[in-house]
């Protein structure tokens, strides 16, 4: 297939935008793709920058969704998918970036599946990426079951259209978060003949189990020259530092260097699923989950937090040419690594377009992008 048909929507949410988009920049320099830019709810300022963004590059579009209100991500795509009559509904998340050529890999594996994706969070470890058998929640960053079933990101993916709207056309489901007790009967029959009868599904995750059942060709695989940050859009307005849940991460975080951060993190997160309503059920719902899989949640979302704030801070600082702020600490020394990776790029990509060049596509850089 030819990767120069393919677009890639990009949604950008409010307070996102003038650190996010230049690193569109490198989608552009690294394919032959288009991406549509997709304002969910951004302000006028952010609004006028994206156009003027897009105006500037033949292979980028600009969306409006929503100009006050901020869709449900998954309403998001309901909505762009419906607009679309393309071979291939392509989307990705704003905080992924490339560090080099990614079009032929695309192209690989769209050659015989009908949904891929990619994105692994740079915060990730194995234990975010497989969904054990008895966990009773299907998030974000699982992408495949214990049993070696694969499952899927929404955080960069490419679904063959002709199938996904016969399957949308047949279940009346979208991209949007479900609940156990929302689905159909006779879907929730296909769900536990797959062992994937759940609380409930995370953004695009309901849709990925059904186009499963009807035995469509799902696949995940890295992308190495694709980077992707993880949740920094959700932490747009939160600028503060990485927060302390209890004296336990402060002493984890100033042993960092030792073989005892870990394990004071992990009694940490521990003590938050046993104290916490797990995010988006009651307490009572959340009574019902494994202890492990209460631990694991907070697990994530500690990881994510962190890391969506040193990155939000870093592309600031770089706008701004302000110091930069200290790695985090996650109590996981090959996420910590990549993460010290990706800011070194994200610093190589700002030197790169720090000053606007004469070529399209380049006038919107780190420093000109607060507009």
């Amino acid at each position: 297939m030819n990767t120069a048909r393919l677009q890639f929507n990009i949604i950008y949410t409010p307070n996102t935008v003038t650190y996010l988009v230049p690193l569109v920049h490198s989608l552009l320099a690294h394919s032959d793709c288009s991406f549509q830019l997709v304002s969910n709810g951004c302000g006028p300022a952010e609004t006028e920058l994206l156009q003027r963004f897009c105006a500037q590059e033949p292979r980028l579009a600009y969306c409006q969704l929503a100009a006050t209100d901020t869709l449900e991500h998954g309403t998001a795509l309901d909505l762009l998918h419906e607009k679309c009559s393309a071979d291939w509904f392509c989307f990705m998340d704003s905080d992924v970036f490339a560090t080099g050529a990614f079009g032929e890999s695309v192209r690989e594996q769209l050659a015989d599946c009908d949904v891929f994706s990619s994105g692994h969070p740079v915060w990730h470890a194995p234990e975010d990426i497989t969904l054990p058998t008895n966990f009773r929640r299907w998030q974000g960053s699982y992408c495949a079951s214990a049993s070696g079933v694969t499952l899927g990101f929404s955080y960069f993916a490419a679904y063959r259209n002709a199938a996904l709207h016969r399957v949308r056309a047949a279940t009346n489901v979208g991209f949007g978060y479900r609940y156990w007790d929302d689905i159909a009967p006779e879907l929730r029959a296909e769900l536990q003949a797959l062992a994937l009868d759940k609380t409930d599904y995370d953004t695009g995750k309901l849709l990925l189990a059904l186009m499963h059942a009807r035995g469509l060709r799902l696949r995940t695989a890295r992308l190495p020259t694709l980077v992707h940050l993880g949740g920094v859009s959700a932490l747009a307005d939160d600028r503060g530092a990485p927060r302390r849940r209890s004296p336990l991460d402060a002493i984890a975080r100033q042993l960092a260097s030792t073989g005892l951060a870990r394990p004071l993190y992990y009694l940490a997160d521990l003590l938050r699923g046993l104290r916490h309503p797990s995010p988006g059920l009651s307490a009572a719902q959340t009574a019902k989950l494994p202890l492990r899989e209460r631990r694991s949640m907070q697990t994530r979302r500690r990881k994510r937090a962190s890391t969506a704030r040193y990155f939000t801070a870093l592309l600031r600082s770089l706008q701004d040419d302000a110091p930069s702020p200290l790695l985090p600490t996650l109590g996981y020394r090959p996420a910590e690594q990549r993460v010290a990776r990706a800011a070194a790029e994200l610093r190589k990509l700002h030197a790169q377009t720090e000053q606007p060049a004469e070529s399209p596509g380049a006038a919107v850089a780190f420093g000109e992008a607060r507009g």
